[in-house]
């Protein structure tokens, strides 16, 4: 069954901070794939769906960290949730690209744009208000221990940088004693 994949105006919002990630329109790549039926074998409530293309799409902003790595935390624009950022560090250029949508609540054949980023994937930020479980919560920290967007002044929220992690509550009454010490500062 074909599925139409619907751009929403919060959508062209939230994805104004991705578009210069992308070495071509964002729009057009999605609408291209929608056109070839790539996403008609959908059938979940919510989709994650990496994608694997021939040639360079963009660059992933997502990069690895340790404990040489300069750390801040902001709020991007048109976001209510701190991210991790990494200062002085570049992307690389990707031939894979993320896609997350959502199924309408009205149309089980029409899917919502969440959010779309060049790259393979990444876990939920821990503010994330869509983390429902414990466990998928510890996911996230640990995932974030080692991961950070490159720093770029230009998506965020200046006023709300910040040193210092904003969700060290989060660690309270989870079972992370097994693992290392997370997010300094």
């Amino acid at each position: 069954m074909k599925k139409k994949i619907i751009i929403s105006n919060r959508s062209k919002i939230h994805m104004e901070v991705h578009q210069n990630d992308f070495l071509f329109d964002w729009q057009e790549m999605l609408e291209s794939y929608e056109q070839g039926g790539y996403f008609n074998h959908l059938s979940k409530q919510s989709e994650k769906l990496i994608i694997n293309t021939p040639e360079p799409i963009g660059i992933s902003s997502l990069i690895n960290t340790d404990e040489n790595s300069e750390i801040v935390y902001a709020k991007r624009k048109e976001r209510n949730i701190y991210t991790r950022f990494v200062k002085n560090r570049k992307g690389s250029i990707t031939n894979s690209f993320v896609v997350i949508l959502s199924k309408s609540r009205n149309n089980n054949n029409q899917y919502l744009l969440v959010t779309m980023f060049p790259g393979t994937g990444a876990y939920k930020e821990p503010e994330d208000p869509n983390i429902l479980t414990k466990r998928e919560l510890i996911e996230s920290l640990l995932f974030w221990e080692n991961h950070a967007l490159v720093f770029d002044e230009s998506t965020i929220d200046y006023t709300t940088i910040t040193p210092v992690c904003p969700y060290k509550d989060l660690y309270i009454g989870l079972p992370l004693n097994n693992f290392r010490r997370l997010f300094k500062g």
